[in-house]
């Protein structure tokens, strides 16, 4: 009975290895050397540089807190804009358009795709502001 546990592990090892040794091979053969890191690469340095130039241009502002960024999809300010402050509506805002001009700033404007992003800011609680 061992021998044949021990046995069908052997065939299972020796088949994944050939499964990952395969799929390794074709994903290898469709990019081009390198190209996966340096893509990966790219869309980390994109990120980061819009990340840094948002959190730049609101360090000033005491409701700010973390700033989240997908990939060509959008950036997130998380703040702690009480929904019941009164002037909730106009510190959203303030904020949205302060990063939509570091949006079309200089220094993003050569970024893939700069102008999809969405921006959304949201309140203490994590809600995105409407």
């Amino acid at each position: 009975m061992k021998k044949v546990v021990i046995g069908f592990m052997i065939i299972c090892c020796v088949a994944i290895g050939v499964f990952l040794v395969i799929n390794y091979n074709s994903e290898k053969a469709t990019l081009p050397e390198g190209q996966h890191m340096m893509d990966r690469e790219m869309v980390s340095r994109e990120m980061t540089l819009i990340t840094m130039n948002v959190k730049e241009a609101l360090k000033d502002n005491d409701v700010v807190g973390d700033i989240h960024t997908n990939y060509q999809e959008s950036v997130t300010i998380q703040t702690s804009i009480k929904s019941s402050d009164k002037n909730a509506e106009d510190l959203k805002n303030d904020i949205e358009k302060t990063v939509a001009e570091i949006m079309k700033s200089d220094e993003l404007k050569t970024l893939s795709n700069i102008d999809t992003y969405e921006i959304y800011v949201t309140n203490e609680d994590g809600e995105i502001m409407k």
